[in-house]
């Protein structure tokens, strides 16, 4: 009997298992070390969202501190001139990270939901803001009308009634706050201004002097001929606080109301609400009972 030599297709088989086999291992070993990358990562990406989150949250805080002094040192009016406006500012440098805040005046718009209860005021300030922003002539029914309908509502896009142009020109300038809630003409711009005091050019001189002092008063009004105005104030309780922190690549947004409450014997600043992300685009309202 011939005896065969081994075939050289054994020899390839065997080779290509060895091959397939040191493949699946190579395999394995960059899936374990990519594994424990991405570990690493998600863990570094946890530890610099929770810093800027406690970053954010100390944002909150300087705002809160300022207008709980403010209320003990200035009670009797609030603006722009005072110490709790200058904690909005550019970028604060941190050695973990950094981070921005901007505070806005929830009582610088007209209060829509003071519509609810069929405010006379309010409807009348309405029609005026409507007309001075070239807004179609029915936009004013259409906001009572639903605020009657739905209210009280929490943000602008809940305005369904109008389409998105007519939210677009009046945004900034209302809110949607308890009743009672008033227009501080220290913050107000000139086209709510004008349409609280039914006069733009008493509005733009009050704007004027509002430049130039910081802030202005009765006897401001006084001087223009205007007597006090219902709706209208020189103080606020309600503000609105967004605070953006940054550490290494992670960003996040903090959005807080904030409610200065007066009680007997208590001055405080309550967070009503407090939102991690984009910009909340509905703020609860706080109730009415809590407004000075």
């Amino acid at each position: 009997m011939t005896r065969h030599a081994p075939r050289d297709t054994d020899k390839g088989v065997i080779l290509v298992n060895v091959l397939v086999a040191l493949a699946l291992g190579s395999a394995l070993v960059v899936l374990m070390l990519t594994s424990q990358d991405n570990l690493l990562q998600t863990a570094r990406r946890a530890g610099a969202l929770a810093q800027a989150q406690a970053l954010a949250l100390g944002g909150e805080a300087t705002v809160v501190i300022a207008l709980r002094q403010d209320m003990q040192t200035a009670p009797e009016a609030d603006h722009f001139a005072e110490p709790w406006a200058a904690v909005q500012q550019a970028d604060v440098e941190l050695g973990t990270g950094r981070f921005s805040v901007t505070i806005h005046d929830a009582q610088a718009g007209l209060n829509l939901n003071g519509l609810v209860a069929g405010g006379i005021v309010q409807q009348s300030v309405l029609a005026r803001l409507v007309a001075a922003l070239d807004l179609p002539a029915d936009t004013a029914a259409k906001i009572t009308n639903q605020m009657m309908r739905d209210g009280p509502l929490l943000a602008i896009g809940d305005l369904t009634d109008l389409d998105a142009v007519a939210r677009a020109a009046l945004a900034g300038h209302i809110s949607f706050l308890p009743d009672g809630g008033a227009i501080n003409l220290n913050t107000a711009d000139a086209t709510v201004m004008a349409a609280v005091l039914q006069n733009r050019t008493a509005a733009l001189r009050l704007v004027a002097v509002r430049d130039k002092a910081g802030f202005v008063t009765g006897s401001n009004l006084t001087d223009l001929g205007l007597i006090a105005t219902a709706g209208a104030g020189f103080r606020s309780a309600v503000f609105d606080v967004t605070v953006v922190a940054q550490v290494d690549d992670v960003t996040v947004t903090l959005t807080s109301r904030l409610l200065r409450q007066t009680g007997v014997g208590t001055q405080q600043v309550l967070v009503t609400s407090r939102h991690f992300g984009p910009v909340a685009d509905t703020l609860p309202t706080v109730p009415a009972n809590l407004l000075n």
